[in-house]
């Protein structure tokens, strides 16, 4: 199940109102734009609204509308939910254009019963999300994939990763590979150690160790014996290792995932951001995983594809996406200009590059 369409906003009406239209995603996505055009707003939208459906948020937002649309090889959902004052204003599920599940205000709804073949009216609270309290493998199986969705959506800050050694942290770098390790053993070592020095980082070896209370990753690096610990290592390969883990780790693990990375690439230098990006897309190209980055670096620009990118554009609080779905003519266009791919986004070709 992978996101394909969403709509959304927040506050309507009032001096903060944002919305977000037009996002139309496939595996692979990066979403661009200038400074403070809700690159990362988009990406912790789409987090919030994963952590709400897998019942890991722990209250529901003051404000949102959200009109989503999720796909697979056999079905499309469309998902709607308004949200106001930590409450469900109004909720619904449609599966190929069928009503699976509706509920108001007040908590009552309706929702079908594959057992039964009939729907079956229910009262929740207002706080709930009918999506998840109701959900029941035998009763209502469908809910199923929109909570598989939520579990497998992972957010990541990239200017963050590595640094996470929290030993409760049950998805810190850390943790995932020493479970990894313990699940799978030596082949997913040799997996993490074989990405790495595809992106140009030459490990010859990867473990973890004591440092104080808590374990640490090490590596050694060719021609050098020395152990680098976590602590101790660039931000450019710490970044990468982490990133690394946790994507090897899904892999042999065989889920369905959603990787949302904002900033992708940062800290990293030119060929070592290309390497991570075609290693990252040759994931997602597999079909197990739905990629969507943000970033401002040209060098993650100039190597993804204009077909896969989402170029955000704001004025005031309504953001505007424009992408290979909505405004094909556009794109296809400034390929015959022989330009940079970060030339798009720097000329503002949405809006001027046509004509010129």
């Amino acid at each position: 199940m992978h996101l394909r369409k969403l709509n959304y906003f927040e506050h309507a009406n009032e001096p903060n109102a944002w919305s977000l239209g037009g996002l139309i995603l496939d595996n692979i996505n990066l979403i661009v734009g200038k400074n403070a055009t809700g690159k990362t707003n988009t990406i912790i939208r789409i987090a919030w609204l994963g952590n709400m459906l897998a019942g890991t948020m722990p209250q529901l937002l003051s404000s949102g509308n959200y009109d989503v649309e999720f796909s697979d090889d056999s079905d499309i959902y469309r998902y709607k939910l308004v949200l106001s004052l930590q409450k469900v204003e109004y909720e619904e599920l449609v599966i190929n254009n069928e009503v699976k599940l509706k509920r108001e205000s007040d908590g009552k709804g309706e929702i079908y019963s594959s057992q039964f073949n009939t729907n079956m009216n229910f009262q929740i609270q207002p706080s709930q999300l009918a999506a998840t309290s109701k959900r029941d493998s035998i009763q209502h199986p469908f809910l199923e994939k929109l909570a598989k969705w939520a579990e497998g959506l992972k957010m990541y800050a990239f200017s963050k990763l590595g640094r996470e050694a929290n030993p409760r942290n049950a998805n810190s770098a850390i943790n995932l590979y020493t479970n990894g390790e313990r699940e799978f053993g030596q082949g997913f070592k040799e997996s993490i150690i074989n990405s790495m020095q595809e992106i140009g980082y030459e490990l010859t070896a990867l473990g973890t160790t004591a440092l104080g209370l808590n374990s640490v990753l090490y590596v050694n690096e060719k021609n050098s014996n020395a152990n680098i610990l976590q602590n101790q290592m660039s931000q450019g390969m710490v970044r990468a290792l982490s990133l690394v883990i946790q994507i090897t780790y899904n892999t042999f693990k065989d889920l369905p995932t959603t990787i949302l990375i904002d900033d992708i690439g940062e800290g990293l230098d030119f060929d070592r951001s290309s390497s991570v990006i075609k290693l990252l897309s040759r994931v997602a190209e597999n079909g197990k995983c739905q990629l969507i980055m943000s970033t401002n670096d040209r060098y993650v620009m100039n190597n993804i594809p204009l077909e896969h990118w989402q170029v955000i554009q704001r004025t005031g609080g309504e953001c505007k996406t424009y992408n290979y779905h909505n405004s094909k003519e556009i794109f296809e266009k400034f390929a015959y200009t022989g330009l940079n791919n970060f030339d798009f986004l720097a000329m503002d070709f949405i809006n001027s590059g046509v004509d010129e």
